[in-house]
């Protein structure tokens, strides 16, 4: 599941850059492209990757600058059998307050808090009309909070059930502060290739 690597793919990677001197990260983001085919942002999502060739081309604590890059994105705590993540970097967290300002989005989101579900049933279950719930739906997924859990048979073809990477969103409001916390269950964690550095 790539959901949450996707979800703080763009913050990571704006963290990783400011934290890398400029010929070390000129030389990973090289390496990485011709190695890999790939960006740092994009191997947010294949993680070990970009920490292989990180640590070929510095004598860096690798471990630390990126569990210090994501504590300055969230803040993890576990509890019971889940986690809870504390949105800290603020254009994630405006992000999740734009996406669920937005009334069918949410609806969206609301049938997949604790459910997985087919695009023609998430849409039937949220009243959200085909043509703006399909470009929804798409959205959410190359974000990262909506990803495929897994395939199921209809009519004949295979279509992909769908599931929210959290189960629980929590706003705190205050005067001068928004807090944004999201309730994800340990797979969410475990599935993820650069959370797991954090929790070692």
């Amino acid at each position: 599941m790539a959901g949450i690597d996707r979800f703080i793919a763009d913050s990571l990677s704006s963290e990783i850059k400011k934290n890398l001197n400029s010929k070390i990260l000129k030389d990973t983001e090289r390496e990485l492209f011709l190695e890999h085919g790939m960006s740092i942002k994009l191997s947010i999502e294949h993680f070990q990757k970009f920490v292989n060739v990180l640590k070929k081309n510095s004598e860096l604590n690798v471990n630390k600058i990126i569990s210090d890059c994501i504590k300055n994105i969230l803040k993890i705590k576990k509890r019971d059998d889940k986690y809870i993540i504390t949105i800290v970097e603020p254009n994630l967290r405006d992000l999740i307050l734009e996406l669920f300002g937005e009334v069918e989005t949410r609806k969206i989101i609301s049938v997949l808090l604790e459910n997985q579900d087919t695009i023609p049933d998430i849409l039937k279950k949220s009243k959200v009309p085909k043509t703006s719930g399909y470009r929804k739906i798409e959205n959410l997924i190359l974000r990262g909070l909506i990803v495929e859990k897994r395939k199921v048979l209809s009519e004949s073809k295979k279509i992909s059930e769908l599931q929210c990477i959290f189960e629980e969103i929590k706003l705190d409001i205050k005067k001068d502060k928004i807090a944004v916390n999201l309730i994800v269950n340990n797979k969410v964690i475990e599935n993820s290739t650069s959370l797991k550095i954090i929790l070692e």
